[in-house]
């Protein structure tokens, strides 16, 4: 599916769909990623007051109500009510891409989490951007209905410590060849989720290979968090 900037992708390639099912393509075989960007989050002190004399000491201060804390840790399951899309998410390891010959989840109905990606776990604590595979295909698939993603819909992400929601960006529409090339998905950004599938128009033909990507860009919403989704 995609191209790679090792900063943010190790084993994201272009997805080529052959006939009605999604193939990934083998990814390069550079060495392994390292972040080039992280996000450090580091919580303001309250100022210190020095009194002259003792005084009665202030009640503890609640937690902001429009932050919550979710340490990173591994996808489970991702929906996008808008689409009608709820789905377990798998892991996809760097032995599968080797085995397969690069990204190709095991069935139509498959999410896949590519684990290769140093800092891709999801949390507000991310320091990286969550890769979630999906194929699209003549017949039923999981992200058949990427393409139809209105602006502004939010997606969650469950975790072990907690659901993450996301807000659609955008949703671009580009050639496989194009994708290595786009900064705005490669690079590593923190709290990105980023949900790619080959594109198929109404009237593609079955038989032939995809030439393009549908390639939906979301980003954590901490009021959505908070408040639930």
């Amino acid at each position: 599916m995609l191209g790679t900037k090792r900063a943010a992708l190790i084993g994201a390639s272009a997805l080529l769909c052959v006939m009605s099912v999604g193939w990934f393509l083998m990814p390069p075989t550079d060495s392994a990623p390292t972040a080039t960007a992280t996000a450090t989050a580091t919580a303001t002190e309250s100022p210190k007051i020095h009194r002259a004399v003792p005084a009665t000491p202030a009640p503890p201060t609640a937690a902001s109500s429009t932050e919550v804390t979710i340490a990173a840790s591994a996808p489970l399951r991702l929906r996008v009510p808008s689409i009608g899309l709820d789905g377990a998410v798998s892991e996809y390891t760097q032995a599968m891409i080797e085995e397969r010959g690069g990204f190709d989840p095991s069935e139509l109905t498959t999410i896949s989490w590519d684990t290769t990606i140093s800092g891709g776990t999801a949390g507000t604590d991310s320091t990286n951007t969550v890769y979630l595979y999906g194929h699209s295909a003549v017949e039923s698939a999981v992200f058949n209905s990427l393409k139809d993603v209105p602006s502004g819909a939010v997606a969650s992400v469950d975790t072990a410590n907690g659901r993450l929601c996301y807000v659609e960006q955008k949703t671009l529409q580009l050639n496989k060849s194009e994708y290595k090339y786009n900064d705005e998905l490669t690079d590593a950004i923190p709290n990105r989720l980023v949900l790619v599938s080959c594109y198929r128009p109404f009237d593609y033909n079955p038989d032939a290979a995809t030439v393009q990507n549908i390639v939906v860009v979301m980003q954590l919403d901490q009021a959505q968090t908070v408040s639930g989704c």
